[in-house]
């Protein structure tokens, strides 16, 4: 099988990494790409994970039903390929539709290994997850909807699909990025200027930060400290 091109370098996706989800959305809304309400999952969509930083990955989508068996349901071999098929390093990015009333858990301490040796990072579902301690002990992190007992009748009907999860539209090969606070889709086009974004914006925020520390702070001086910092190009957001 021929191996699937990443459109971003190593370098590229370790400087993403190194921003958290907040930064990534504020460097999004300077470059003005798409509205501020979109692009990111609604909080229902948490991390049930304890996690340091950033993780970063293409997604590999799919849909999932528990509630029921079902002669449709995909084989093991249809989802190891549907990872595949994604550059490396990957999301495994799922919906339940089960949704709202999910019944039973795709992920757990099987899943969670199998798809850490095919090189994903962590898993996304708007369903439930389960086996919390051996995932935190792999490494392998969820952000899910519920975390589940049971894992039902689960099974796979579609794979590498376009999906929708947690109010994002997500495609095959999208980039995915969570941490504590929770998931965000970056544009592949923008992603190569966040972390140059992201610079400029802290220098912003700490002229700020640094006039509302010292003593005697005033609306005088933090509004001459707001003008210095809108001297730099980024726009007001606060």
């Amino acid at each position: 099988m021929t191996k699937a091109t990443a459109p971003l370098t190593a370098e590229q996706l370790a400087a993403i990494t190194r921003l958290d989800t907040p930064t990534i959305a504020n460097a999004l809304e300077e470059l003005n790409i798409r509205p501020r309400t979109e692009g990111f999952m609604r909080p229902e969509i948490r991390c049930v994970s304890p996690v340091n930083g950033t993780v970063v990955g293409y997604a590999v989508t799919g849909l999932i039903s528990a509630r029921h068996r079902s002669p449709k349901a995909l084989g093991r071999a249809d989802y190891w390929n549907a990872i595949v098929a994604i550059p490396a390093p990957r999301m495994v990015v799922l919906h339940d539709i089960d949704y709202p009333d999910c019944i039973g858990s795709y992920w757990g301490e099987v899943q969670g290994n199998t798809a850490l040796g095919l090189d994903c990072v962590g898993a996304v579902t708007d369903g439930g997850v389960r086996d919390l301690k051996e995932a935190q002990e792999m490494g392998f992190p969820f952000w899910a909807k519920d975390v589940m007992v049971s894992h039902g009748y689960i099974h796979a009907l579609e794979f590498n699909v376009p999906i929708g999860i947690g109010g994002v539209l997500v495609r095959p090969g999208d980039l995915i990025a969570a941490d504590i606070h929770g998931v965000i889709e970056i544009p592949l086009s923008a992603a190569p200027k966040l972390p140059e974004v992201a610079r400029m914006l802290t220098e912003r925020e700490s002229i700020v930060i640094k006039a509302a520390r010292a003593a005697g702070a005033s609306p005088e001086t933090l509004g001459a400290a707001w003008n210095a910092a809108s001297k730099i190009g980024a726009e007001q957001t606060y």
